[in-house]
């Protein structure tokens, strides 16, 4: 496992309870923020600190990186203070690091004390603007609800609308904080108790914030050692004393000379409308993610109605895939499932979408050995992934001739597309235009116009994307020998089981080779085909007797409880791509593509199309910049051109 990529295993804050009902821990040690002086004391420190008052008033300087996110504390009063003296079109950017993640089962617990120390912090504040303390509860419930799984890397979660854009990042920060991207304007260095986690506290980190600092960046921290003073410093800052908070010690603030910043002069955001291409998840997400930045946004797709293609079947599943190395395929599955999951919101309700666990049986001895070195080396909390014997998995299914162990995902889960997409494209700021395939995309950045099939010309657009699956390579001449169309047809029909909890309806799909999904209407989904090159839409009978193979041999009752008439099926084309990758990431000045997201584009679409609009905001990326780099448009080309030069070298 590379240090890089891993973080594995990530060791959550052990929280004890005292007399009071106020938490402790160990890794973190006293909980400031269930007092009403941790809120007063992050507001002197932190707020004032950065000068966040004048900023947020004037919109600005609202990007803010943390190096110890605790309960939440610092942002929550943060939050809170935007909310009530910002404009109403300014973004909060808030970025935390944090090795010990609280689990979510202390959350509970956690809010009533919290809550009870904001209340009374803020009657006692002199200015408490109506509703304070509703506003403050909101977003706690927000963010409570919301809560990552304990999976080291980055994790954003969007609160008020999407104004706040909250990126909690869980693990080591010596390895983290080289993975971040973006400049802020004001950095939080301490956590919810400084010095009780030195693993972000070393020297290097502080003296790296240099790299991570907008023009006129500012820093406060309670921390008041020499190294601090020495590595702030290091990083540019003029360091300066100021009193401290109540009785403590004098606490630092820093300030960049505005000589001393690191942005970048961009091009200024090209206004105008934006154009989507294509209705699937890919471009559904990506136009609710941009709708939610005030962009209008037009999705132009080619059948008659929105998720035409792969993300036109009855359901499809929400789950991570698990390595030893924590590879690039783990990371998008992991994170994105649980951005999803927050994403729909409402729609987890048991009948658009649910997220009560997944099932992923072993397929193999050989295989079994692989998955318990996986679960020996990793060590997931319980919460995120366990490895269970066959008779723990029928326990929780109801599914009697299960005879393989095998993973139990407790917060994956599955989801309706077409209900999703219908939903979310009904969204205020978007215009679906159908039955409109797109031939060809003329002008230039920020004058982009769309040619559909009608002879028709739309436009201009300040910005296009292309996240037409298997025909977005028919669009993007550099990327048609990288995208490649693969046939899946999925079945369902009617089952006998008398089960009474319509196992596995009741939340958790099995998967094998194949995977099987008792849907809330009483059928049950199973399949997919993966046929590459096949791009023959026709149901095939032949098709539906391989997908009752796979599924009789996740448990041969399963294939066995299907009604002998009525089974019905779908074909489509996914766009895979050489390294089962997506393809996301800029084209060129004003183009951007979102595809080749293959059989798992419904766990992390949301999560890309978050991404691409941040690149296209030009405001820090929730993905660690290793990650985006594995998913850039040209990666196949220069792979290409650095082998061509290999063999180029050996013949000379």
């Amino acid at each position: 496992m590379t240090p890089l990529a891993g973080g594995w295993p990530l060791v959550p804050a052990e929280l004890s309870w005292r007399g009071d009902g106020t938490p402790h821990g160990e890794a973190v040690g006293d909980l400031d923020f269930c007092r009403r002086d941790g809120f007063a004391e992050s507001h002197h420190v932190f707020l004032a600190g950065n000068e966040l008052h004048a900023r947020f008033a004037l919109g600005r300087g609202n990007r803010i990186l943390e190096t110890g996110f605790g309960t939440g504390g610092n942002f929550l009063v943060t939050a809170l203070r935007f909310l009530e003296l910002a404009p109403p079109e300014a973004t909060l950017e808030f970025v935390s690091l944090e090795p010990h993640p609280v689990a979510a089962v202390d959350l509970p617990r956690l809010a009533v004390v919290q809550q009870r120390a904001a209340q009374q912090w803020l009657a006692g504040q002199p200015r408490c603007s109506a509703g304070a303390v509703e506003r403050f509860v909101a977003l706690q419930s927000a963010l409570h609800a919301q809560w990552p799984d304990p999976v080291p890397g980055f994790h954003r979660r969007l609160l008020a609308g999407g104004r706040i854009r909250l990126t909690m990042i869980w693990g080591d920060p010596s390895i983290q904080f080289p993975r971040l991207e973006g400049r802020f304007d004001a950095f939080y260095l301490d956590g919810a108790a400084p010095g009780r986690h030195p693993e972000s506290w070393r020297e290097p980190l502080v003296a790296q914030l240099g790299q991570r600092s907008a023009t006129g960046a500012t820093a406060a921290t309670v921390a008041e050692a020499p190294w601090m003073r020495e590595a702030l410093a290091a990083a540019g800052f003029v360091v300066r004393h100021r009193p401290g908070f109540a009785h403590k010690d004098d606490m630092l603030v820093a300030r960049r000379d505005d000589g001393q910043g690191n942005d970048v002069p961009a091009p200024s955001r090209v206004e105008g409308p934006i154009a989507v291409l294509g209705a699937g998840m890919a471009g559904t997400t990506a136009a609710r993610a941009l709708t939610r930045r005030g962009r209008e946004v037009v999705v132009f797709e080619a059948g008659a109605a929105p998720a035409g293609g792969g993300s036109g079947n009855p359901a499809g599943l929400v789950a991570p895939v698990i390595s030893r190395d924590w590879n690039r395929l783990s990371q998008l599955t992991a994170t994105g499932m649980g951005f999803m999951r927050a994403e729909l919101g409402e729609l987890v309700d048991g009948e658009t979408a649910a997220f009560d666990g997944v099932i992923k049986l072993a397929r193999s001895e050989r295989h079994v050995a692989k998955q318990v070195g996986i679960f020996e080396a990793l060590q997931p909390a319980p919460t995120f992934a366990q490895w269970c014997e066959a008779a723990s998995l029928r326990a929780l299914t109801g599914v009697a001739d299960i005879d393989s162990p095998g993973w139990y995902f407790p917060t994956a889960g599955w989801l309706r597309p077409r209900m999703v997409i219908a939903h979310w494209l009904a969204a205020p700021g978007i215009e679906t235009r159908l039955d409109r395939p797109v031939q060809q995309l003329l002008g230039e950045a920020g004058a982009w116009r769309v040619q559909t099939a009608d002879g028709l010309t739309h436009g201009p657009f300040a910005e296009v994307i292309v996240a037409a699956g298997p025909s977005s390579g028919a669009l993007i001449e550099t990327l048609g020998p990288w995208i490649e169309p693969c046939r899946g047809q999925v079945s369902w029909g009617t089952h006998g089981s008398d089960r009474s909890d319509h196992a596995p309806v009741s939340g958790r799909p099995l998967v094998r080779e194949g995977y099987a999904l008792d849907l809330p209407s009483g059928e049950r989904l199973f399949g997919a085909s993966f046929l590459p090159g096949d791009t023959e839409l026709v149901v095939r009978d032949g098709e539906h007797e391989e997908n009752r193979q796979r599924l009789a041999a996740i448990a041969p009752s399963l294939d066995a409880e299907l009604s002998a008439v009525g089974l019905q099926g779908r074909a489509s084309l996914r766009a895979t791509t050489p390294d089962r990758l997506p393809i996301v990431g800029r084209i060129a000045d004003g183009l951007w593509v979102s595809t080749g997201h293959g059989a798992r584009g419904l766990t992390w679409s949301a999560w890309l199309a978050e991404y691409l609009a941040a690149q296209i905001e030009q405001t820090p990326s929730p993905l660690p910049r290793d990650l985006a780099d594995g998913l850039r448009p040209q990666r196949f080309d220069e792979r290409a051109a650095r082998k061509q030069a290999r063999r180029g070298g050996r013949s000379g």
